[in-house]
């Protein structure tokens, strides 16, 4: 207990440091999945109003909900102590799905009164701005999209963990025994 204190700082450095290694680890394929998701759809939003000669920037919108879902999902992992652990998969992840569905319409409501707070002045007014120019259907369609995209990757997740841990990416990027190519 009597170390100087250079060697408990270097002890505390290095276990942040391999917590922090291991966050990376944990979020970057969640990000990768959820980029390529959405830069997919996106794109094709792009290609479906082309005709209409709307500006729209899929890339930049990818990476931004690949990076807010990429975060959520393992504090939601991390904060779920296991109270759906006597349920069926199937029940677990359609839960899953529809909490996340929640909290996506709710981070983007929240989002949108902040903006609107800060153009306006006042919190109030921000709201009564957004309800005045609320979308519904464009904000469901978003929120149906992601949930979408959110409980496709919860299947693949669950079957990842049943298959083991490595499996699925062996399966699906090692180049099969005895082919060439």
């Amino acid at each position: 207990m009597n170390r100087p204190i250079w060697e408990r700082l270097s002890s505390t450095t290095s276990s942040i440091s391999i917590g922090l290694i291991d966050l990376v680890r944990e979020v970057v394929p969640v990000v990768l999945f959820f980029f390529v998701s959405f830069l997919v759809i996106f794109l094709l939003f792009k290609l479906f109003v082309s005709q209409y000669s709307i500006e729209f920037s899929a890339f930049t919108k990818a990476a931004v909900a690949a990076l807010i879902l990429g975060k959520v999902i393992p504090l939601l992992d991390w904060a779920q102590p296991g109270y759906l652990d006597s349920y069926r998969l199937a029940v677990v992840i359609a839960v899953k799905t529809v909490v996340y569905g929640l909290v996506v319409f709710a981070l983007g409501t929240g989002e949108r009164i902040f903006e609107a707070s800060r153009r306006v002045g006042s919190l109030h007014g921000g709201i009564d701005y957004v309800m005045a120019n609320a979308n519904l259907d464009r904000s469901l369609g978003l929120v149906l999209l992601i949930s979408f995209v959110t409980g496709a990757y919860l299947v693949l997740q669950q079957i990842s963990r049943a298959m083991g841990k490595g499996v699925m990416l062996r399966l699906f990027f090692e180049r099969p025994i005895g082919k060439t190519g």
